[in-house]
């Protein structure tokens, strides 16, 4: 595949006009385009009369390194596609399946990566699965109505399942794990424009139907879920943690799962955990965060003044 940067083209471009675009590029006829795909997409609209789409474009075609040859620009390059690679088993022998604490993006991503391998996790998780916890957040905004371990803070899918569904990731990503997460999203549900909008963005009704996905394929991989379960304690074999408490709170049973691996996704307000770890001298170091302001203004107004007057649909 040849991948080419930096190709701009007008607002209101059709597919031909793109296909035109790559053939002129690389000076070649339409018709020795066996194949292309967008990796990404976005807009140029530093100059409100020229608002433009910049692609970054694969083209598959015969004899690439020859054609390569009679190009000559920074732009047109070999396509370099890395794949996500798992790392590697250590040389612990493991007898136990590993216990990720938490159920949003980066439990679920674990549990799946971890179920992909065979590895057969166990998610705790002490907020509800989506749809009954979609339910009670429904009843806060209506009612005012708050269940403490299911809202827009706790339950299946984390945080982010009631903030729209933003999509930033790496945007670096030599390892191949962004691109693994998008389309691992787009394999459960997602549109699979995500692959290369710039911004990609997934609302809050797609993504509960996404987060159902992944969990049923985790199932199917023998991994398990423990929703409404705390967890409560820790039991250490010397300085390794060998089994983990929880609590059901509909029954009020106490749980005790043996493992050799504990992750620990539990986003920032669970502070239950936080202050178990802490109890179990584990050292805990905060990350910096900036802090956002939202202002909301009419549509009209945002994509007049971004895009200038005349490219308003955008």
């Amino acid at each position: 595949m040849i991948q080419i940067q930096q190709l701009k083209l007008p607002v209101k471009h059709s597919e031909e006009d793109l296909k035109k675009k790559l053939a002129k590029l690389l000076k070649i006829s339409q018709n020795q385009i066996k194949d292309y795909k967008i990796v990404k997409q976005s807009i140029d609209a530093r100059k409100k009369a020229e608002v433009c789409f910049v692609y970054t474009i694969e083209v598959e075609l015969p004899e690439e390194n020859r054609i390569l040859k009679r190009v000559s620009s920074h732009n047109i390059m070999l396509a370099k596609n890395t794949k996500y690679q798992f790392p590697k088993e250590g040389s612990l022998k493991r007898k136990h399946p590993p216990v990720i604490i938490g159920s949003g993006p980066a439990g679920l991503f674990c549990a799946y990566a971890l179920a992909l391998c065979g590895y057969h996790p166990v998610i705790i998780e002490q907020g509800k699965q989506v749809r009954e916890r979609k339910r009670d957040v429904d009843l806060f905004w209506k009612e005012n109505i708050l269940q403490e371990d299911s809202n827009v803070q706790f339950g299946e899918g984390g945080a982010g399942t009631f903030s729209d569904g933003k999509l930033n990731t790496l945007v670096k990503d030599a390892k191949g794990r962004s691109k693994m997460v998008l389309d691992t999203l787009i394999s459960f549900g997602a549109p699979s424009n995500i692959a290369y909008e710039q911004k990609p963005h997934i609302g809050t009704d797609v993504l509960l139907t996404i987060i159902e996905n992944m969990r049923r394929e985790i199932l199917s991989l023998g991994g398990n879920f423990l929703f409404e379960t705390q967890v409560t304690d820790l039991e250490w074999n010397g300085n390794r943690i060998c089994a983990v408490y929880g609590t059901q709170k509909k029954e009020g049973k106490t749980l005790r799962l043996e493992t050799d691996l504990l992750v620990a996704a539990i986003g920032h307000s669970a502070r239950d955990t936080f202050r178990l770890f802490r109890r179990h001298g584990i050292d805990l170091e905060a990350k910096s965060f900036a802090v956002g302001l939202r202002v909301e203004h009419p549509q009209e107004q945002i994509s007049q003044n971004q895009y200038g007057k005349e490219n308003m649909e955008l």
